[in-house]
């Protein structure tokens, strides 16, 4: 119910860096959702847009090869959603004066590539919508996920977002979050991130080499 609520939250500066950040007309969300639509049924391991993850790594400092995960099928999975109008607050549910509904849910595309870096998951995710300012906000149950954020970890960082063409850190270091100014109307967001599951974060994979290898991925997409 936070992410939803969320979605109504303004995305603030941050100090974080904008360089290797292609600038607006990168990418499109029509261009990210009809690519998600279609890795619905062209199933593949090579992540779409030419994302190299290796050449990224390399970029960053970080020694080692990666694979591809198949855990889930192919390494690559895309999906869409077509958004959802306001609703009801759930009988109970305590919310602001100001907000007598749930907010109503943009469409969304999602592209989520697995790889393994010796015995620790990589993902890169980049989650599109056609609604500018929203994208963060639809993502925080992942990002709260991935960043091993607490609750009031996760509202600060909902207040504190990065910027189009910026690239910050989240929570412990196991994500980094980057912020693209698309081509036309609507938001993209790229996350990198580390699979921790139940286990210890890979420290080789962590903090600012995990930063720069999500702002490399972005500076890729042109």
């Amino acid at each position: 119910m936070f992410a939803a609520a969320g979605i109504t939250l303004g995305a603030a500066a941050c100090s974080s860096s904008a360089g290797g950040v292609p600038g607006p007309g990168a990418l499109s969300y029509d261009t990210v959702r009809s690519t998600a639509e279609k890795l619905q049924t062209d199933k593949q391991d090579t992540c779409p847009f030419d994302l190299d993850l290796a050449k990224a790594l390399k970029a960053a400092g970080i020694p080692g090869g990666i694979t591809p995960d198949h855990e889930g099928g192919h390494a690559v999975q895309g999906s869409v959603g077509d958004g959802l109008p306001p609703q009801p607050w759930p009988s109970g549910a305590s919310h602001p004066a100001s907000m007598p509904s749930v907010p109503a849910t943009p469409p969304h595309a999602d592209i989520i590539c697995a790889y393994r870096a010796g015995t620790t998951g990589l993902n890169i995710e980049l989650f599109a919508v056609p609604q500018p300012g929203t994208a963060v906000n639809m993502l925080l149950p992942g990002i709260q996920r991935a960043a091993q954020l607490s609750v009031a970890g996760l509202q600060q960082f909902a207040t504190e977002q990065p910027g189009p063409g910026q690239t910050r850190l989240v929570g412990k270091g196991t994500a980094a979050l980057a912020r693209i100014a698309p081509k036309g109307e609507g938001d993209i967001v790229l996350m990198l991130s580390q699979d921790t599951g139940s286990g210890e974060p890979d420290r080789g994979l962590t903090g600012e080499p995990l930063r720069k290898a999500a702002e490399n991925l972005v500076g890729q997409l042109r």
